[in-house]
């Protein structure tokens, strides 16, 4: 069984992917109150901010969300282990070879262990 590829049940897999993923769409839109597509047009709504609130001293911000709100919570909740990431980030490529080979070598070192 394993090692048979069998490009029917590919499509079969690949057919009910597209049908799972398009009800998951449809009930997304049902379930959200994101966007608005009747009346003004459509708004944007990310993360519990209005669009058409304007935050005091950040007017120039009227309409635009960057990635800090949409991650707010993550980097908030991990930001110690960003701060030591941010650290070791050197930018020098030999670093993160380093770094990788590291990582095989304590992955294989385990599985060698492991049996």
């Amino acid at each position: 069984m394993f090692g048979y590829w069998d490009a029917l049940y590919f499509l079969y897999a690949f057919f009910i992917g597209l049908v799972i993923s398009y009800l998951l769409m449809k009930w997304a839109e049902k379930a959200s109150t994101g966007t608005r597509r009747a009346g003004d047009g459509t708004k944007i709504y990310i993360s519990g901010e209005d669009q058409d609130k304007i935050i005091p001293h950040f007017e120039h911000f009227e309409g635009y969300f960057t990635g800090r709100h949409v991650m707010w919570g993550l980097i908030r909740g991990a930001q110690r282990m960003f701060l030591a990431f941010r650290k070791e980030h050197t930018g020098l490529l030999t670093d993160y070879v380093a770094y990788l080979l590291l990582t095989v070598a304590i992955v294989l070192g385990a599985l060698v262990i492991g049996g």
